[in-house]
């Protein structure tokens, strides 16, 4: 479905970076949007498993980080991910269209 949008572009004098930042950037929002069901996953799991295992995981040698500020930095770095894994992707993807 891509080549048929590619092929007009290039006909229309588009240079291929002209070409390929709408797609990379489709592809860092599909990462993010992938990235919402765990980072909420985490935010409820982890708080709900802190607050009824009263910080403690299993036995005293195991504690848990308080679920403040961990759930939120782990979250970002979900989302960093998502969005890189998006961005590589359509990066790779869009290359093999592009080549002549």
């Amino acid at each position: 479905a891509r080549q048929t949008e590619i092929s007009i572009m290039r006909m229309v004098g588009a240079s291929n970076w002209y070409i390929r930042i709408p797609f990379m950037i489709e592809g860092i929002l599909i990462g993010l949007f992938g990235a919402v069901v765990p980072c909420l996953i985490l935010m409820f799991g982890y708080t709900a498993m802190y607050n009824q295992m009263n910080g403690v995981f299993f036995s005293s040698l195991l504690t848990l980080r308080p679920a403040s500020p961990f759930v939120y930095q782990f979250s970002l770095i979900l989302a960093g991910l998502g969005s890189g894994v998006g961005l590589v992707g359509s990066y790779f993807s869009i290359r093999k269209f592009l080549k002549f």
